[in-house]
Parts: structure tokens; C-alpha cells; sequence
């Protein structure tokens, strides 16, 4: 068994747009557990899924996938699988795998929780290097929080929806399954509303601001405190996941 993959964030990115979690999570399980090839018959599927932590119905479902969309092939005469390479499988979905994860046969439990990660801390890396490019550090966590928030980067969850092409609640709940399963944390970020003199705006002025908001079209985060008015910021998040290098793909 190898010790480890250098598994693809846009691979990671592909399962969890498009629900195949588990397919992927058996394609990598088979990768790690064989060099090229693996000899399978009835037993392997009980034994693939307890492994897996899911069902052998599941194992089965998947491994089905996998043969269709050819990400797996069946030698009948020799009763074994032959696993693709990351190569050949960037080519066949038409995709660049330019950084990946380097993923330990440890976390199967929380496999798409580590997806859910590696998606979140591709495109928090993409943000933060074409803000530094473009020598917009608007937003980043300096000044007088810069201590508090050390290690942390602004990362909206319309931003990521958008990149990946998910809902709003799609890409919150893949922020949401990653913070559980430490993978990374999140921290709220508000600020006071300050009129053009720099003070700040009395929360008996909530309703009116709220009101303006609603005509421009814009979503409420307006927050009343018992003095007053705060604006919800993007989240602040940090990552523990690491992308390596991989340069792979059409």
C-alpha cells in the first residue's frame, strides 16, 4: 500500500460539484492500494467498505461508476482493475490539476469534509495571490486586529460559490462540513458603520439602513448592537490544509 497521493483540488472540486464523493473516495482508496492493477472478486466489496467506512452497496454503486466513466478498466481474464493515471484522468474530464493535497490513507471517515477543505483553501490561495498582484489588500486582516486575526484571510461565501458554481447554501455548507472536521477554522468579522465624519451611526438608525439596502437591491448585513450599527463582513478562514504543486492535466 503507498503512503500517500497527491490528490488534485480541481479532482476534489469535480466530485463535490457533482456529488461523486464516494466514487472518487474508492478511485483513491484502489490508486493507494495498488500499483496500477488490483486483483478484486465478491470478497473485496465487504472489505473495500469496511475499510471505506460505508456500505458494500455503496462500494458496489461506485465501483459501477467508475467502470462506465472509465476511470477504472476490468482485465475479465485476469479478474483485476486497472486504475488510471491523474494524467489520463485530467485529460478524459478536461481538467488542469495545477496543486493537489497530499492525502494519507488516514481520513476516508472525513474524506469529503477534506475535500470540502482542499476546494476552499485552492480558491483562498487564488484570492490572496491576485489581491497581492494587484496590490489590493482592502479587507485583509491588519491594523489593530492584525494580532487577533493573524493567519487568517477574507473569504466571502458568494466569492466561493462562484467560483465552483454552487448555491450560496452549497458553498456554506462545504465551509460549514470543513470547520467541523477541522480543516479549517472561521472567524465572523463586523465593523461599525461610520458616517462621513468617521463616527459611528446610532442603532436607532437600523430600519432606515436596512430600508436603503432593500431598494439598492443589496442583502441585509445590517447588525444592531445596543449603541450601534454594525456590518457584517466576509468571513475571516484559516487553512490547515497545504497544497502541493502538480502541474497535471490537458
Amino acid at each position: 500500500m503507498l503512503g500517500y497521493t497527491n490528490i488534485p483540488a480541481s479532482l476534489c472540486e469535480y466530485a463535490l460539484v457533482n456529488q461523486k464523493i464516494n466514487q472518487l473516495k474508492l478511485y483513491i482508496y484502489l490508486k493507494l492500494n495498488c500499483s496500477g492493477e488490483i486483483r478484486y472478486d465478491e470478497k473485496s466489496y465487504s472489505k473495500w467498505a469496511k475499510e471505506l467506512e460505508v456500505s458494500s452497496k455503496t462500494i458496489k454503486n461506485s465501483l459501477s461508476w467508475l467502470k462506465n466513466n472509465k476511470w477504472v478498466t476490468v482485465n475479465s481474464k485476469k479478474d483485476t482493475l486497472r486504475i488510471i493515471s491523474y494524467k489520463k484522468l485530467a485529460n478524459k474530464l478536461c481538467l488542469k490539476f495545477k496543486s493537489g493535497y497530499l492525502f494519507e490513507p488516514t481520513h476516508y471517515k472525513y474524506f469529503k469534509a477534506m475535500c470540502c477543505g482542499v476546494v476552499i483553501t485552492f480558491y483562498m490561495n487564488k484570492k490572496r495571490y491576485f489581491n497581492r498582484q494587484s496590490g489590493n489588500i482592502k479587507g485583509f486582516a491588519i491594523s489593530k486586529n492584525c494580532k487577533r486575526n493573524k493567519g487568517f484571510f477574507p473569504m466571502p461565501n458568494n466569492y466561493l460559490a462562484k467560483c465552483i458554481g454552487v448555491s450560496l447554501a452549497t458553498a456554506y455548507r462545504y465551509k460549514t462540513e470543513a470547520e467541523q472536521r477541522n480543516f479549517i477554522d472561521t472567524k465572523s468579522q463586523t465593523t461599525y458603520i461610520l458616517n462621513k465624519d468617521n463616527k459611528k451611526i446610532a442603532s436607532d438608525n437600523y430600519y432606515a439602513y436596512v430600508f436603503a439596502n432593500k431598494i439598492e437591491g443589496n442583502p441585509n448585513t445590517i447588525r444592531k448592537t445596543k449603541k450601534y450599527l454594525k456590518q457584517v463582513e466576509a468571513d475571516l478562514i484559516r487553512s490547515y490544509i497545504v497544497l502541493k504543486k502538480k502541474n497535471v492535466g490537458f
